[in-house]
């Protein structure tokens, strides 16, 4: 639908901002020839010519933006009908200089009566398969949505309705009609001038108007590339509201009855979040012409390109976005309506802000005008900027309708940008938008969805909606504070931790404070989740109930099946019956310490079914264990791309840039500015998914202890201690924790560098801690003496309290020291070199006497 802001004349140029073009009709036709050369792309929801043997020949950058553009016999069909009327102003508003509010209006019903007829069903769409469909309050769970009144009908209706010149194309060239250059108003009506098709800018229904005996024509609310969409009124079902949509903006009969036949599916689909479609109806005018109309149920609202438009009097030019939370938690709502239409054979083609409606209780996806088969071939109609470039050729698929999801939620969020009224293809760069590097999972999933390749997107809306609701999970608890944690679909928990006891170094050897140490990649890979098993694969339940089995055991019996042939198998004459059956080959092989085994296996596996993440994943995990971090960081990140909600990749990317960063470091052979700038970009890329992670699960101990290490290689000790004191105490890692903390306060840089009010929140740490604690001891020690050093380099000038029960002052402490060192040496019975080394300590500290 149109918007309401534009005046009724202009001088024909485009204004330096151009509106966003709506939907167009591309034709789609398999066996057509090569000859689309002089195709125009029109601004507005288009038609596209689909034909998988024509050259990709593009738009001249000069060609000036058209109006939304409809072809001869298009059944599939589509137009601007969404949440706004862009296109249409009433006369008097126009003359105040003001705007009206238009909201979209979606599907009705009816029966046959008189001269005017309706269609019966042809089919009905039955899924495939269950379509999952996820609570639609859950969004708002997670995030709060603005509140939406719904609109009157009657307020909907356009007085005196007018389309401003700049908007008025030819339906069926797309080229400009209509319009003056002059002072004067262009003609309403007429023929274009380039193809001679006769055109109307004056509603054909006109209000009174009683369509098939039962809707009475309130007004016109909107226009688009099938004409004019009209508030109705059902006298025959308690004079309901309807909307009545033009199927074909063409006065040829013939033409309206095939586009009125051809549309008779969609009065099968049947989704909560779909507008209702009540019924077809055929009018017949004064002229005898007929026009067949789709019945829709109306719905009151503001579709989300409305809850995106600028504010009256806001600056040309400017841009209202949602929050990524708002957007996400919107796309949630409709996700499922997408793959309930893919379940049943359907494509709904023009995915876009318009065309999403919210209501005060529901989010409804409306227009279902560009709804087509899978694989359906004709003009197939889509709004450029939105749709999917590889269309024209493979007509529309799943993943097309992926892209439009994509190109949606990214329009919502971002500034994209425009060229010519559509926008421009491509995601902008990271660092120029903020919402990108802040939530980098949130750049990786626009970039699967909108991927320029189809078969790097999502495979389906139902895998979209499961990372979608990841990445807002990740994204509000980032944001918020709060942890929203979730089981994963795809990945089992993590199976322990690592990197949890890598600070206590120095309490574990704590006579060498400059000792430090590393986890070993293995160490990782033994702590990683695994990918679950895929339950649509052949070999699921048996893999299922063979999980906790031994390895050996799960070898031995995968032998023996692949022997037999399989004989439980379908399909296993060529001796691959199932990827997951030989990936938990991979996993055994792995759990038995064979990875030259698994690497060759896994190379087998690539060869027979190409890439695929899961494959990936266990290349990462053999190059751990062969001690290849970089390797592994590569192939873990992969799996990140496809999978951006996961938190097993996002834990393996942390991990091994963390072991990259470490190795760096400890390497002298480069410079050291070089070093220290590869170190810190390392440690980037794994403290911010530490972080993220810990936001989203504080179940998730790897986490914390990853982001406490790494905010204090950088000097920040108070946000080192945040997640460690964030810690469960129902966690086994809780005590580690704590003494963590203590050692961040006081250990690790010069006595002159730490403060005395981290010195006194070190011992009130120590003083809570039990005496039974294993660490206990040896942290008091290290407290102690971090605490002589810093007396010896700041002598207070006046009195201080009490330090662990001794005075504050260098004799105090040093006495103290002493005593500790001889009681640690004391509990120190099986090193008698470390045992002495301790007495001796004792006695180099012990205070001066005269004896």
């Amino acid at each position: 639908m149109a918007d309401s802001h534009d005046t009724t004349h202009d001088d024909g140029q485009d204004d330096d901002a151009v509106e966003p073009v709506g939907t167009q009709a591309v034709a789609f036709d398999p066996f057509a020839d090569d000859d689309d050369d002089d195709y125009i792309e029109p601004v507005g929801t288009q038609a596209v010519p689909y034909d998988p043997f024509a050259d990709d020949e593009e738009v001249g950058p000069d060609a000036e933006p058209l109006g939304t553009q409809a072809v001869p016999f298009d059944p599939f069909a589509d137009d601007e009908d969404d949440g706004h009327a862009p296109d249409v102003v009433s006369s008097d508003e126009t003359s105040r200089g003001t705007t009206g509010s238009v909201p979209t209006t979606p599907v009705s019903t009816t029966s046959r009566r008189g001269d005017s007829f309706t269609t019966a069903r042809t089919r009905r769409l039955i899924p495939s398969k269950r379509s999952l469909v996820h609570d639609r309050r859950l969004g708002s769970n997670l995030v709060e949505l603005p509140s939406i009144s719904d609109t009157n009908p009657a307020d909907a209706v356009i007085d005196d309705p007018v389309i401003v010149e700049r908007k008025r194309n030819c339906w069926k060239c797309g080229e400009p009609v209509g319009r003056e250059s002059g002072p004067g108003t262009g003609p309403l009506t007429g023929d274009c001038p380039h193809c001679g098709s006769r055109y109307s800018f004056v509603p054909g229904l006109a209000k009174g108007t009683l369509v098939a005996d039962q809707y009475e024509i309130e007004g016109a609310i909107a226009h688009g590339g099938q004409g004019w969409i009209y508030l109705a009124t059902d006298h025959n079902v308690s004079d309901r509201p309807v909307v009545l949509k033009g199927l074909l903006n063409s006065g040829d009969s013939e033409a309206q009855a095939v586009a009125l036949a051809e549309r008779q599916f969609l009065a099968s689909v049947n989704h909560p979040a779909i507008v209702k479609i009540y019924n077809f109806v055929e009018h017949i005018t004064e002229e005898g012409n007929r026009f067949g109309y789709i019945v829709m149920e109306y719905i009151g609202g503001q579709t989300l390109k409305q809850l995106t438009s600028p504010d009256p009097g806001a600056p040309k030019n400017s841009t209202k976005l949602l929050s990524v939370e708002q957007a996400m938690a919107y796309l949630l709502e409709v996700l499922p309506a997408i793959d309930y239409l893919h379940s049943v054979g359907l494509v709904y083609n023009d995915v876009k802000p318009d065309n999403i409606m919210v209501s005060s209780d529901e989010v409804k996806l409306i227009d279902m005008g560009a709804v087509s088969p899978i694989n359906g071939f004709g003009h197939l109609y889509g709004t450029p900027g939105f749709q999917a470039p590889e269309i024209v050729k493979t007509g529309p698929q799943i993943a097309t309708d992926i892209y439009s999801l994509g190109r949606t939620l990214a329009v919502l969020t971002i500034p994209m940008p425009m060229k010519q009224g559509q926008y421009v293809a491509g995601l902008p760069d990271v660092e120029d938008v903020p919402e990108f590097e802040d939530n980098p999972s949130f750049h990786l999933l626009l970039q699967r969805a909108t991927a320029a390749d189809p078969n790097d997107r999502f495979a389906s809306a139902e895998e979209m909606t499961t990372q979608v609701l990841n990445v807002l999970r990740e994204t509000v608890a980032v944001h918020t504070g709060v942890p929203r944690p979730a089981l994963s679909t795809v990945f089992t928990p993590p199976r322990s931790t690592f990197g949890a006891d890598l600070l206590l170094a120095p309490v574990d050897a704590f006579f060498d404070p400059d000792q430090t140490a590393f986890y070993d990649p293995a160490d990782i890979a033994r702590a990683l989740p695994v990918p679950l098993i895929d339950t649509s694969d052949p070999a699921a339940p048996l893999l299922t109930s063979a999980a906790l089995s031994d390895p050996r055991q799960i070898l031995d019996s995968i032998r023996a099946a692949r022997a037999n042939g399989f004989p439980q198998m379908i399909n296993a004459e060529d001796g691959h019956p199932s990827i997951e059956l030989e990936l938990v080959e991979v996993r055994a092989m792995l759990e038995l310490g064979d990875v030259d085994q698994a690497l060759d296996q896994l190379s087998a596996i690539a060869m027979y079914y190409g890439e695929n993440w899961r494959i990936d994943w266990y290349l990462g995990i053999c190059a751990l264990y062969n001690d290849e971090p970089e390797l592994a960081f590569e192939r873990f990140n992969e799996v990140l791309e496809v999978m951006p909600g996961e938190i097993g990749p996002k834990l393996a990317v942390a991990g091994t840039a963390e072991l990259i960063g470490r190795w760096i470091n400890s390497e002298k052979s480069t410079s050291a500015s070089s070093s220290a700038s590869k170190v810190r970009d390392w440690y980037s890329i794994a403290g911010h998914h530490y972080h993220d992670l810990w936001f989203t699960d504080h179940g998730i101990v790897t986490a914390a202890f990853g982001w406490a290490r790494l905010e204090l290689a950088a000097g920040n000790i108070d946000e080192a201690i945040a997640p460690l004191d964030d810690v469960p105490s129902t966690s086994r890692h809780y005590s580690t924790a704590r003494a963590t903390a203590i050692l961040a306060l006081v250990h690790g840089r010069p006595s002159s560098e730490i403060t005395y009010d981290q010195l006194t929140r070190a011992a009130a740490r120590l003083e809570r801690m039990p005496e039974s604690e294993g660490y206990r001891s040896r942290l008091v020690l290290i407290v102690l003496g971090t605490a002589l050093g810093w007396l010896v380099a700041n002598p207070p000038e006046q009195p201080l309290p009490d330090f662990l029960g001794y005075p504050f002052t260098e004799a105090g402490i040093r006495v103290a020291t002493e005593q500790s060192l001889r009681s640690l040496a004391h509990q120190t019975r099986n090193n008698r070199a470390h045992r002495f080394m301790l007495v001796d300590l004792a006695n180099y500290v012990r205070p001066e006497t005269l004896f």
